[in-house]
């Protein structure tokens, strides 16, 4: 299982975020995500980070896409795709209900019908094909000059329609608020499932988590509720809440010492998980300081057992 970082809150700023991918990539991370809501571009983001960040893989997450004509949308990631040397992952993402009327006033509904549309039209047009499509809510036309290889695109995916479309015409799925038994259980088994049954390869299973090492796990966790209380309030994730479970989102977050939060993310492993996003979520530098040490000692634990597999 691969481990990557998600980063970046309202606050922070396009130097704040280069200096901490620069840290990610010191310390062996295998990717760096940039959060939708951060304040800064994304995929603007992603292209600086890039230029001064070698070998590690870049997610941007677009949300919400519907602000986004797919064509200016391919534009923007073809290019993007070219500056960070083929290093790019999309994720497109349903708008959440806070989230579709913007700030121009627009309002957008059937977000996955939508979200659907995107995704399919980017996949042609990263790889170069024209296009002649009214549809029914947007017209594409024309054709980009695409990169030599178009960047992954994975979708953010609850409902089971969404999951098979994740693995049947997409490249994986990226889930949130997530637990590993719902992750086993109903993620993984239709996003396989879809991807075998059209002839597609296996399917990146992205699992993004809360995590926290410390000794004052009950802090930490109440640092959590305060940050993700609202997902609770919102019916695509309280459904997989309870699926899981639990009562809260914060009751999903990986919290403990360092054995604890181990065996922890061991789980989403067990349970198919083929990247874990890791979200820092501590409250004070010390504990954060041990978060990313042990994430550091598993990733150089899974390279020296990999090595001795090939040896």
């Amino acid at each position: 299982m691969r481990i990557g970082l998600i980063a970046g809150g309202p606050r922070d700023t396009l130097a704040e975020l280069l200096a901490d991918a620069k840290k990610a990539h010191a310390d062996g991370l295998a990717s760096y995500w940039i959060s939708p809501n951060s304040g800064v571009d994304v995929l603007t983001a992603v292209a600086v980070i890039g230029h001064s960040v070698p070998d590690l893989e870049l997610g941007a997450s677009v949300d919400p896409s519907f602000l986004r004509h797919p064509m200016h949308l391919a534009v923007q990631a073809s290019t993007v795709q070219q500056a960070v040397n083929g290093r790019l992952v999309l994720n497109i993402a349903p708008p959440m209900p806070r989230n579709r009327q913007s700030f121009s006033g627009y309002i957008y509904e059937q977000p996955l019908s939508h979200t659907r549309r995107v995704v399919t039209v980017l996949r042609q047009l990263l790889k170069g094909e024209a296009l002649d499509d009214q549809g029914r809510s947007m017209a594409i036309r024309g054709r980009i000059e695409a990169p030599i290889v178009a960047p992954p695109i994975l979708v953010s995916a609850f409902k089971s329609r969404m999951l098979k479309f994740a693995g049947s015409s997409a490249d994986g799925v990226v889930t949130w608020m997530v637990g590993h038994k719902t992750l086993a259980s109903y993620v993984v088994p239709r996003v396989r499932l879809a991807a075998t049954q059209n002839f597609r390869g296996a399917p990146r299973i992205m699992a993004a988590v809360a995590v926290c090492v410390t000794d004052d796990p009950s802090t930490a966790i109440e640092t959590a509720r305060g940050a993700l209380e609202d997902y609770g309030a919102l019916a695509t994730y309280r459904a997989m809440l309870d699926r899981e479970g639990v009562l809260a989102p914060h009751d999903l977050m990986v919290a403990g010492d360092e054995d604890e939060v181990k065996d922890g993310l061991l789980k989403f492993a067990d349970a198919g998980a083929t990247d874990l996003l890791v979200v820092e979520l501590c409250p004070d530098a010390e504990s954060a300081k041990r978060t990313r040490k042990l994430l550091t000692s598993i990733i150089h634990s899974n390279r020296r057992r990999r090595a001795e597999i090939v040896a």
